[in-house]
């Protein structure tokens, strides 16, 4: 995001957390086992929150990087559609059966 991150821990999770314009960005920074995704959404939450002040209205990711809207009082961004799409081709098997793919996502 360019921008410098403030680390925040939260639920013995470490968190380093960037805002920019009512975007936020929470990255994992510790090894935590056994990780369940709604721990980490709980305590990343709560870590962006505790960063800014401000309630986090979205978020979306994965256990090391969580994306988030804030709203600050004036809303929060929309939540960004992501979508994906993809083909693939496969060439013919060689010998050893084993075949070239090619995928094209746009």
């Amino acid at each position: 995001m360019g921008v410098t991150p403030v680390r925040s821990e939260q639920g013995g999770m470490i968190f380093d957390v960037r805002m920019r314009n009512g975007h936020a960005e929470a990255i994992r920074r510790n090894f935590f086992w056994p990780v369940r995704m709604t721990d980490i959404a709980n305590n990343g939450g709560r870590a962006i929150e505790a960063v800014n002040g401000c309630r986090v209205a979205w978020m979306q990711g994965d256990p090391s990087v969580l994306m988030a809207g804030v709203d600050c009082g004036a809303g929060a961004p929309r939540k960004p559609r992501r979508k994906l799409v993809c083909s693939g081709r496969a060439g013919a098997p060689s010998s050893t059966g084993e075949s070239d793919v090619q995928f094209t996502c746009g």
